[in-house]
């Protein structure tokens, strides 16, 4: 690319142009890669990438808040009153960072991808609720506030011509608790085009030119230069994607199209010229590539924007058994795949048809328009006139230019090429949406969770939900702080209708009730009734616990159980009363927590809320909810009985255990309590209570003298409760008979 201005003989390297074009000296320099932008940094003088059209690019992380630690600590207690408790403490992380995107002032920010997975929508849509703030890179851009609170008014800079996004609250478990790998989706121009590449990079340089390719028509769907380059390293993509050429003339830098028409004619005269005295040159000389040497094939690797701006690549291959040549050009630019068809093809052909190269000894008149990629139309014959394309010259003294030419490619096909499907992935933010939470005042589902405590089971209908976190109001919901986790989804839904009475002791084969479950990916399942005596199919209706051994599915996500054992852990006192839209849990289909509490939280009603992994606190809604320690309580015992002996009535009954227990001959349940106690409370035909007698073993003598004294005459019919004693939590449910 020299010209007159530089060293005339032998060299390309030395004139004005060549300098700006190059840079100076013989520091090497590289252009832009395809994986220039694929691994974002954190390096001080990190080069900021100049953007063009719109491109996916990683970013340089400018400053960073350090992990942010979250401490959620869940107690669990051994089995029995006096047992150790396990104390687990959970860590969560997340994080405010500020990244730069590029030079500025860019337009927009649409897609952004967190360690390849979308992690935000074209429109907005994010994946977790953390604040994103983007700095376009104008002028006046203000400090973000984040940066001023932790650095400093006076130490944060605004970055003005920077364009960066500031995360705030960046929730760090879905990466490993680290920064991930972002990537985002820019746009820096609507409307540009090549020529406005070339603007600015000779405009910054200082050099003037001409563009007659007409740069300013093909426009640029996308580049990035992400590197210090030279402005020739810069262009070189932008040359073989729109086959245009460039050369000095007269001082000024002449763009032109690669397929335009010569620049003169060389009449057979002007050939083989020689200094005088010299040897004379042959009028020509022609050289044929042979088709060993020339591609096969030519892969253009390039970034396409239907596939996320991942790598593609586009193939154009001759039919020849000659050839096993192949070219393959990485071009790093966002195109396309049907340009890059097209490219490929159209570089395939030009290369055939330069295969004959053609060398010229001309008179130093030619000096100004055999510059490299000009075009000349030379009578090498009488009656045989060929098109060639100057690839280099050199300069003779004291009056001849040796020029090296090739076959003119203009002929080449430029139809536009249709590439093959490359589908990728389609990927969606899937939002987490709102958790759905129960909080489980049960009776003792299994030994091991023998302390204080409730169960918890929830899940979300999106798809996108991915657990959450339980919190807890102490200041009546003024403030919450997490206190356990629910990292997978529990099988919950609703009824469709009311659950009929049916029969605690046996069977019930007549009662049948509907559940739609909130997740549709969710699923129950028959089982026999030897699988349900088992423990298989439990599940909470309401405040009933229930087994039911069919479960018929009506519809997507709904199902109608029926052949149902009631009442089971000793809530038959729940088996009537049933409405419809009653929370049905799956107790066997795994995620239920259960969450310890102190005994002072006993009866205090307490404001919770379940914030979805991803989503606020703030944005999730409380729950009132009062915890009375079922799970602790003794079960009522049952058989309540009385006789009399004189005057005197004797009461008995059989307690019941809250503990699992096999049923063996001739040994008792176990208690399941610290000691054996009851309290008898009798009551009179209004219900109050007017007497409670207080015993250690299961039977009460309501003596003669007593019932004078609270009922003046002996009874023949009496109304009693019967509750076994906790040493924790104090009475348990009752036994109530009119006996």
């Amino acid at each position: 690319m020299a010209g007159p201005i530089g060293a005339l003989v032998g060299s390309l390297v030395g004139s004005r142009i060549d300098a700006a074009l190059f840079g100076p000296g013989t520091q090497s320099q590289e252009g832009p890669r395809l994986d220039d932008l694929t691994v974002q940094a954190s390096t001080y003088g990190q080069p900021v990438p100049r953007l063009y059209g719109t491109n996916r690019v990683t970013g340089n992380v400018i400053w960073s808040s350090g992990l942010k630690e979250t401490a959620t600590t869940e107690t669990q207690g051994g089995k029995g009153m006096g047992a150790p408790k396990t104390e687990t403490t959970r860590y969560t992380y997340h994080v405010d960072c500020a990244i730069a995107l590029g030079q500025g002032p860019i337009l927009a920010l649409r897609r952004i991808w967190a360690d390849s997975k979308l992690f935000r929508e074209a429109d907005g849509l994010q994946k977790q609720a953390a604040d994103l703030r983007l700095y376009p890179g104008s002028q006046d851009q203000e400090p973000d506030p984040v940066l001023q609170a932790a650095l400093g008014p006076d130490n944060t800079p605004a970055f003005r011509g920077l364009a960066y996004v500031v995360f705030e609250g960046l929730d760090l478990t879905d990466f490993g608790n680290r920064i991930p790998n972002f990537s985002f989706e820019v746009v820096a121009g609507d409307t540009q085009t090549v020529a406005t590449v070339i603007e600015d990079l000779l405009g910054e340089v200082g050099l003037p030119y001409l563009d007659a390719a007409r740069t300013d028509r093909l426009d640029l769907p996308g580049y990035v230069l992400a590197r210090p380059t030279t402005p020739r390293s810069a262009l070189d993509p932008l040359r073989a994607a729109w086959f245009f050429d460039m050369a000095e003339i007269e001082g000024v830098l002449e763009i032109f199209p690669a397929d335009g028409p010569p620049v003169a004619r060389v009449p057979r005269g002007h050939l083989a010229a020689h200094p005088y005295g010299s040897d004379r040159p042959q009028t020509y000389e022609i050289r044929r590539t042979a088709d060993l040497e020339l591609p096969r094939q030519v892969t253009v690797q390039h970034l396409d924007p239907e596939r996320d701006y991942q790598v593609n690549t586009q193939r154009s291959r001759r039919s020849t058994l000659n050839s096993t040549a192949d070219i393959t050009l990485d071009l790093p630019v966002a195109i396309p795949a049907d340009t890059a068809k097209t490219t490929a093809e159209r570089m395939l052909a030009v290369a055939w048809q330069r295969r004959d190269s053609v060398t010229l000894h001309l008179p130093l008149g030619y000096l100004h328009v055999t510059e490299p990629g000009m075009k000349l139309v030379v009578d090498l014959e009488p009656g045989q006139r060929r098109t060639v394309r100057v690839i280099r010259k050199e300069v003779r003294l004291p009056g001849s230019i040796r020029v090296e030419c090739e076959a003119d490619g203009a002929g080449a096909p430029v139809r536009p090429a249709r590439a093959g499907s490359a589908p990728v992935p389609q990927q969606a933010v899937l939002l987490p949406g709102p958790t759905v939470v129960h909080l489980l005042d049960l009776p003792l589902l299994r030994d091991a969770d023998d302390a204080p405590g409730f169960y918890v089971a929830a899940n979300g209908a999106a798809p996108g939900w991915r657990g959450a976190s339980l919190l807890r109001s102490l200041d009546g919901g003024m403030n919450y702080q997490p206190f356990a986790t629910t990292p997978t989804g529990a099988v919950i839904g609703t009824t469709d209708e009311a659950l009929a009475p049916g029969p605690a002791d046996y069977w019930d084969r007549r009662a049948e009730v509907t559940v739609s479950l909130l997740d549709p990916e969710h699923s129950l399942a028959s089982v026999t009734e030897a699988d349900v005596l088992t423990g298989a199919n439990a599940a909470v209706i309401g405040d009933e616990l229930v087994q039911f051994a069919t479960a018929d599915l009506v519809a997507p996500g709904q199902y109608r159980l029926s052949g149902f054992l009631r009442g089971r852990k000793g809530t038959e006192a729940a088996i009537a009363g049933h409405q419809p839209g009653e929370p049905f849990v799956l107790l066997t289909g795994g995620g239920i927590q259960r969450v310890t509490m102190a005994v002072a939280e006993l009866g205090i009603e307490r404001a919770y809320k379940a914030a979805s992994v991803g989503t606020l606190v703030s944005d999730a809604t409380p729950l009132a909810f009062t915890w009375t320690g079922r799970s602790g309580r003794p079960l009522a015992p049952v058989h309540v009985q009385a006789r009399r002996d004189g005057d005197d009535l004797i009461w008995s009954w059989i307690r019941r255990t809250r503990l699992d227990a096999p049923w063996l001959d001739g040994v008792d349940a176990p208690l399941g309590e610290g000691a054996e106690a009851y309290e008898v409370d009798i009551l009179d035909d209004q219900g109050a209570v007017v007497r409670t007698l207080r015993v250690t073993r299961p039977t009460a003598t309501y003596t003669g003298a007593d019932q004078l004294a609270d009922f003046g005459a002996l009874r023949d019919t009496m109304t009693l409760r019967v509750h076994q004693l906790s040493a924790r939590f104090g009475r348990g449910l009752p036994a109530e008979g009119r006996i």
